[in-house]
C-alpha cells in the first residue's frame, strides 16, 4: 500500500471514532460513596438512569424490625434482648448539618407518635454514663429526609459535652440548628416525638415515671414529605464510646389533627 492509501485509511479509521465518540459511546462510570456524592472513574461504562436518586439500604435481620432499614450500618452493632433493642456505636459518627451518624428506621406516612425510654452508657465502662468529658455521646428518636439535601428532627439524651443532658436538633437543607439541656439522671429519659401536620413536638419525662410529658422543643417544618424515616439514633462528635438502650421503642399513627 502506497502513503496516500495509508494517509487515506488512517483518516477513515478517526472518523469513525470521532463519530462514536459524538454518539455517547464513551461514558466515564459514575460509583456512589458513603455520602452519597460520585467519583468518576477512567474505564469506559453506561451510567444507569436511575443514577442519582437516593438509594435505600437493605431491610435488615434484626428480630422483630425485618422491615427497618439502617444508615450507617457499619458504624453500629445492633441486638434485641428482652429488655430491648441496643445500638452500640463503634464509628465516629455525627448527624450534623450534611454529615451523617447512625439511624435505625422504618418508613412512615402521616401523622405519628413516637416514643422510647432511651437509657445510654459508656461501652468501655457499663456502670457510667457516656461522655462527661467535652464529647458529644448521644442516642434517641428522629425522622428525616434526604431530599433534596438533609432534613431531619430529633431529641436524644446522653453526654452534652461535660455533663449528661438532652439536645433537641431541627436541620434544613443541611444547616443544623440546636437546643441542649441538663439532664443530671445519667443521660436517660423517656423521649417522645409526634408529628402533627407540620408541627413536630419533641418532649421527655424522667424514666420509669408517670409524670406529665416536658415540650423542650416545636418546630414547624412545612418542607418535609408526608413520608420520613423515624426510628432510634445514635452518634458522636468523638471516639464512639456509647450504647443506648431503646426500651418499649413504637411509631404509631396519629388520627389527622390529634394531638400528640
Amino acid at each position: 500500500m502506497d502513503r496516500r492509501a495509508t494517509s487515506r485509511a488512517i483518516a477513515l479509521v478517526a472518523a469513525v471514532v470521532l463519530v462514536a465518540g459524538g454518539c455517547g459511546g464513551l461514558t466515564g462510570p459514575v460509583s456512589s460513596i458513603p455520602d452519597g456524592s460520585a467519583s468518576t472513574a477512567g474505564a469506559a461504562t453506561a451510567v444507569p438512569a436511575s443514577r442519582g436518586r437516593p438509594t435505600q439500604p437493605p431491610p435488615t435481620p434484626v428480630p422483630g424490625f425485618e422491615d427497618w432499614q439502617v444508615i450507617n450500618p457499619q458504624g453500629v452493632r445492633i441486638s434485641v434482648d428482652s429488655a430491648g433493642l441496643s445500638l452500640d456505636l463503634i464509628g465516629p459518627l455525627l448527624w450534623f448539618n450534611e454529615q451523617r451518624g447512625v439511624l435505625f428506621y422504618r418508613d412512615f406516612t402521616g401523622d405519628f407518635r413516637a416514643t422510647a425510654t432511651v437509657r445510654t452508657w459508656k461501652a468501655s465502662d457499663p456502670s457510667a454514663p457516656p461522655g462527661q468529658d467535652g464529647t458529644i455521646q448521644l442516642a434517641g428518636l428522629m425522622a428525616r429526609t434526604e431530599i433534596p439535601a438533609e432534613n431531619y428532627v430529633f431529641i436524644v439524651s446522653g453526654s452534652i459535652g461535660m455533663s449528661t443532658g438532652l439536645e433537641t436538633k431541627t436541620t434544613t437543607s443541611s444547616r443544623s440548628i440546636y437546643v441542649q439541656r441538663g439532664l443530671p439522671t445519667g443521660g436517660n429519659a423517656e423521649l417522645r416525638l409526634c408529628r402533627v401536620g407540620p408541627t413536630f413536638e419533641l418532649s421527655w419525662r424522667h424514666t420509669d415515671s408517670s409524670e406529665a410529658w416536658t415540650l423542650m422543643s416545636t418546630f414547624e417544618r412545612r418542607d418535609m414529605p408526608q413520608t420520613l424515616e423515624v426510628g432510634a439514633n445514635i452518634y458522636t462528635d468523638s471516639v464512639p464510646d456509647i450504647v443506648a438502650r431503646f426500651e418499649h421503642l413504637t411509631v404509631e399513627p396519629l388520627a389527622p389533627g390529634r394531638p400528640c
